[in-house]
């Protein structure tokens, strides 16, 4: 493997671990480097791009915190390229919503843009096995409507569940994000009363008469509906 050369003595060792960061990062993305391979060790780098040690785990660093190598100590350590998790992009999302001030309200307009498709793609792509697990996941929605705690824990699995269900990889990571980061919304009292939880309860029973029949149209009108619902109460809140 051969690496640019970077030798700027007068630039500081962030600025330098940033453009070798770049420079690994671009050669993971490209395939040079696959998931589960080593990078070079530290003694190499330094060795091949003139930077000093302290330069090279800040960029190695900087990879791990994007979650493209996880890294390792000892005598057979070492940073190994890995796949980022979905988890990543949850807490990039998170931080993005916290620290933006993003209203709750925006956090379900993007859902309403992004559910219901991926209901449509569940009810023609779901397989029998995964019918089986949301069937399960909302029966036991159904009879945790006297238990907040349960509730709330339920209702987000089943619409993970639904997004999986879809096929679709990219819309159900950022589902699953968008799921995760707006679930603290389920902790406002209006959202969780009782009647609320029965109007939701009936709102899935929709959906999955609709994922059962394998129709798109009727499960994506059910979702679309559910959030509305949903979405006018949130609303009325903020």
């Amino acid at each position: 493997m051969k690496l640019t050369e970077h030798k700027s003595p007068g630039s500081a060792t962030r600025k330098s671990a940033e453009r070798l960061s770049d420079q690994l990062r671009e050669m993971i993305l490209r395939g040079e480097y696959q998931n589960g391979d080593m990078l070079p060790p530290e003694r190499e780098l330094v060795v091949e791009t003139g930077l000093s040690r302290g330069s090279v785990r800040e960029a190695l660093r900087v990879l791990q915190t994007e979650g493209l190598v996880e890294i390792s100590l000892g005598r057979s350590g070492g940073a190994r390229v890995a796949a980022p998790k979905r988890a990543m992009l949850a807490r990039s999302v998170e931080l993005f919503v916290r620290t933006n001030g993003v209203a709750l309200s925006a956090l379900l307009d993007a859902r309403a843009a992004v559910e219901p498709m991926m209901a449509r793609l569940a009810a023609q792509n779901r397989t029998a096995e995964e019918l089986a697990f949301m069937e399960d996941l909302h029966l036991q929605f159904s009879k945790a409507q006297n238990d907040v705690v349960t509730y709330r824990r339920l209702n987000y699995r089943w619409h993970l569940a639904v997004a999986q269900a879809s096929r679709n990889e990219p819309l159900a990571a950022l589902m699953e994000a968008i799921l995760a980061t707006g679930l603290e919304a389920t902790a406002y009292e209006a959202v969780t009363t009782f009647e609320n939880r029965m109007t939701a309860i009936v709102a899935h029973e929709r959906v999955m008469e609709a994922l059962r029949a394998g129709d798109g149209e009727a499960a994506a009108n059910a979702m679309e509906t559910h959030l509305r619902t949903y979405s006018d109460i949130v609303k009325q809140m903020e």
